[in-house]
């Protein structure tokens, strides 16, 4: 799908030619604030939708939500036949949305429907969405004032902290936000959010230029499933970190 393709909104395809091969599509969203939640576009949206896009406090958030619903429902409804407007989701037992019939039940087949996953911050949102397997999708905008070096406990693994303890002080930042996206993305991925924490697994060593995953706790639950899987950070615009992972069964 092209930009083009959803002439109300400001989304483009993110050309990543190894997620590409693995079957995995990345579509960034770029929002117009001045949008109002009247916008006929919004329309497509489920009644809970709504009413979740109704409860924010602030407008923007109200418009990042419904504004990535929308897109996401176009996207998905060109990968299935079925109507934007008549896509249904639920969690599965995680927790983690995913599309069900509109019957109301999930299909048997395995990777019947295709797998996917949002994120939004600041100016910006990432859509991914996997033909075959799980996908994750992070994005940050770094804000100045935060005091990033009082979250890294919660965050880094030995290796990572060693990885940014290393770098010039002006560059340790944006290393943060690198290490959080790609954290989040993977365990996106994998349907268990944080709450094991983020320390078990490192994403940073060996120079890559890409997350490099080793375990800094051998009996972590989730330790054989985060090693299969691939990921990539991503460029999206200045003063952003992106990070997308698949599994690699999406082969």
């Amino acid at each position: 799908m092209t930009a083009a393709a959803i002439p109300d909104f400001d989304v483009r395809p993110l050309a990543v030619p190894r997620a590409s091969g693995a079957g995995i599509e990345i579509f960034c969203i770029t929002f117009d604030f001045g949008v109002t939640l009247e916008h006929p576009a919004f329309a497509v949206l489920s009644a809970d939708e709504h009413a979740k896009a109704a409860r924010f406090l602030r407008h923007e958030d109200a418009l990042r939500h419904a504004v990535t619903r929308v897109v996401l429902r176009r996207l998905l409804a060109e990968r299935t036949g079925v109507k934007a407007d008549e896509l249904r989701f639920e969690p599965d037992a995680a927790g983690r949305p995913r599309l069900v019939s509109t019957q109301g039940a999930p299909r048997n087949e395995p990777n019947a429907w295709p797998d996917f996953n949002v994120s939004h911050s600041g100016q910006h949102a990432l859509i991914a969405i996997a033909a075959q397997g799980r996908v994750g999708v992070d994005i940050e905008a770094a804000r100045q004032n935060m005091n990033w070096q009082a979250l890294t406990p919660a965050v880094f693994a030995p290796r990572d902290e060693a990885c940014v303890s290393a770098l010039p002080v002006h560059l340790r930042a944006d290393a943060f936000y690198d290490v959080w996206t790609a954290k989040e993305a993977m365990l996106k991925a994998l349907g268990v959010g944080i709450g094991d924490g983020m320390t078990w697994f490192s994403v940073l060593g060996d120079g890559r230029r890409e997350p490099n995953v080793a375990l800094s706790d051998e009996r972590a639950r989730n330790g054989h499933a985060i090693t299969q899987l691939d990921a990539l950070w991503l460029q999206v615009s200045p003063g952003y970190s992106a990070c997308v992972a698949w599994s690699r069964d999406a082969v």
